[in-house]
């Protein structure tokens, strides 16, 4: 038994080995898991409820129309640089691509909007819900969500990420290179200032990066969604931990405040099952919780330790949350749990970001979200190599225990 001496320890590396097999969205794959999820919870007597969404690929779409978009205005600059004279006509165009690419990163990026276009797919959300024992208005709330689907692609997740942060660095130097020659040629237009060697250095440097990112960019575009992956850490671990921990606060529930569990559709494709979720719930969550003082803890990725993320941002670097890693972090020193807490450079990107989203759009500033993500695996997932072996009994049982102990420790706080 596990040192709660409250669940059979073998359980969850049990989940993750059943679930061994392809979920990737509308599938029968994910299908599958979903009746697996309700038959486990329906053993132990927890209500669940399916909630059916339409999703679209818009988000992959509108993707590939950026990068093809960033591909026309480096096809375009690189012309204009073989006319010096000319070359002012950057700025205008360096204008024009910051106006398009920020009103185009604030849209595509939009966690309360649902786009629709594309193919017309459908998933669905597995829900259950544990009242308190305590039940009256307006009491605070414990939202777990974890995604069921899986994802592959032609190029591992650790690839993808070096060639997203390659590209960056590459266009944010590109960019400033044609911001100075643009300034540049408009001073020679007025005589102020003559085009040079330095100016054809420049020039030939900004050829050799516009080059590069063409190829770049062309590989990025390569890169294709596949159904290879039975995501084990990615993330039939999360799956896992949820069950273990439903069957815990079914068994003992908490005195004033109810927990939900959210097994989400669709996460692969843009956080469409949260999405879907918060759109459907979110006011009625706001009409019958203290959001501003509930919590989402959202799990994706256990696997060969137990990450989470503390620090995120790539050059605003900020902690999550004000104090709920705080508690997590100490329910895991009284266990002698060991943990990583991770610094997302790229972002905190996934379900608990969409809760986040919706919060602050509603005011609840002091709703508050962690996530456990274990970023060092990103070498694994979506790809064959994420099995059920990455997945220690250990860790998956750490992730239970730092967290069932850590919502007892919120519980007392409620007044």
């Amino acid at each position: 038994m596990s040192t709660l001496t409250l669940y059979d320890e073998q359980a969850a590396q049990n989940h993750v080995k059943n679930l061994a097999f392809k979920r990737r969205a509308a599938t029968e794959g994910e299908t599958k898991s979903i009746n697996y999820i309700m038959q486990d919870l329906d053993k132990e007597k927890i209500q669940t409820s399916v909630e059916t969404f339409e999703w679209y690929i818009s988000l992959t779409i509108l993707t590939k129309l950026g990068f093809i978009f960033i591909f026309i205005y480096i096809f375009i600059c690189g012309i204009i640089s073989f006319y010096p004279n000319i070359a002012w006509i950057y700025l205008p165009l360096d204008i024009l691509f910051i106006i398009i690419i920020y009103f185009g990163v604030k849209f595509l990026f939009d966690s309360t909007r649902i786009l629709h276009f594309g193919r017309e797919q459908e998933s669905k959300n597995v829900i259950a819900t544990i009242n308190a024992k305590d039940i009256y208005p307006r009491r605070p709330a414990i939202i777990f969500s974890a995604h069921h689907d899986t994802l592959s692609q032609r190029y591992s997740m650790k690839m993808k990420i070096v060639l997203y942060i390659s590209t960056f660095i590459l266009f944010l130097a590109y960019f400033i290179l044609t911001l100075i020659l643009s300034i540049w040629s408009l001073l020679a237009l007025f005589s102020i200032i003559q085009i040079d060697n330095i100016f054809l250095l420049l020039r030939n440097i900004s050829l050799i990066i516009g080059g590069s990112l063409l190829i770049m960019i062309i590989v990025i575009l390569e890169n294709k969604k596949l159904d290879e992956s039975i995501g084990s850490i990615d993330n039939a671990s999360g799956i896992a931990i949820l069950l273990e921990l439903a069957k815990l606060i079914k068994k003992n529930p908490l005195e004033k405040t109810d927990v939900i569990f959210i097994w989400c559709g669709a996460e692969e494709m843009g956080y469409m099952g949260s999405k879907q979720y918060c759109l459907k719930h979110f006011e009625e969550l706001n009409h019958d919780y203290d959001l501003d003082k509930s919590y989402n803890i959202n799990i994706d990725m256990v696997g060969t330790y137990v990450g989470l993320v503390d620090i995120a941002g790539l050059f605003k670097k900020k902690k999550i949350n004000t104090n709920l890693n705080n508690i997590l972090e100490a329910s895991a020193t009284h266990q002698k749990i060991s943990f990583v807490k991770e610094t997302m450079v790229l972002g905190n990107f996934s379900d608990h970001k969409v809760f986040q989203t919706f919060a602050k759009k509603a005011g609840k500033d002091g709703f508050q979200v962690s996530a456990f993500i274990s970023d060092k695996d990103v070498k694994y997932i979506h790809s064959k190599r994420d099995t059920p072996d990455k997945c220690s009994k250990t860790n998956l049982n750490a992730c239970i225990d730092i967290c069932y102990n850590a919502i007892k420790s919120l519980d007392l706080r409620v007044e």
